[in-house]
């Protein structure tokens, strides 16, 4: 690995520990993702963007994707 600065050392360990405290507690992150999407769901504006953006990425990525599997597997 590249010489990092002691900025780009604290940041990756920050990382590291949000990352170990997430799977430790992964209890609070349920909670916590549940509170974002009702939150989400309150606002329809917002959620209608979620939507969408939720829907470009499947047609985007995710089915291209699976069409690659499937085709080489056939």
């Amino acid at each position: 690995m590249e010489n990092l600065s002691p900025a780009e050392k604290m940041y990756q360990s920050h990382l590291a520990n949000v990352k170990r405290y997430q799977q430790n507690n992964p209890e609070k992150m349920a909670k916590k993702a549940k509170k974002y999407m009702e939150k989400l769901k309150s606002d329809p504006e917002k959620y209608a963007e979620f939507l969408e953006k939720r829907r470009k990425y499947y047609n985007e990525v995710t089915k291209p994707k699976k069409n690659i599997i499937t085709s080489t597997n056939s």
